[in-house]
């Protein structure tokens, strides 16, 4: 222990001699260093979390198409069901008209209740003006 006191103040003495152009240049890099030693953690630890997520992601995936591949066959029955009472042609069109308009509402829904969220989350950010006089302390005069 003895030896590392001396050698701390061997090392201190050192810096006392060096300008402080040098010790400015030797902090900023060092700086730096910690900076992307933080970003290297960062997404060594993404990286990490990800690989936890793949398999249930994977699952996700392979459920959406199959869910997407029902929808697709569900149609298809609609079609072939309403061919019995009015040409495929038409019924074919009237279920891709019925599935836009149901595509064309459910997207105007999402991207209300987007705006609203974004509207909620900006005001949140904002601070009012109550809370804007109490950090910036007592009014002087």
């Amino acid at each position: 222990m003895h030896a590392r006191v001396q050698q701390l103040g061997h090392v201190e003495r050192a810096s006392r001699q060096r300008p402080v152009a040098e010790v400015l240049a030797d902090v900023l890099y060092n700086l730096q260093e910690i900076l992307r030693a933080e970003i290297r953690l960062a997404h060594v630890q993404a990286r990490t979390e990800l690989r936890t997520f793949r398999s249930a992601g994977a699952l996700i995936v392979v459920g959406l198409l199959g869910g997407l591949l029902s929808a697709f066959f569900l149609l298809c029955a609609i079609v072939a069901a309403l061919s019995f009472v009015i040409p495929v042609w038409i019924a074919a069109l009237l279920v891709a008209i019925v599935m836009a308009v149901v595509c064309a509402v459910l997207l105007r829904g999402g991207a209300h209740l987007m705006r609203s969220r974004a509207d909620e989350a900006a005001a949140s950010v904002e601070p009012s003006a109550e809370e804007s006089t109490a950090w910036s302390g007592p009014p002087t005069e």
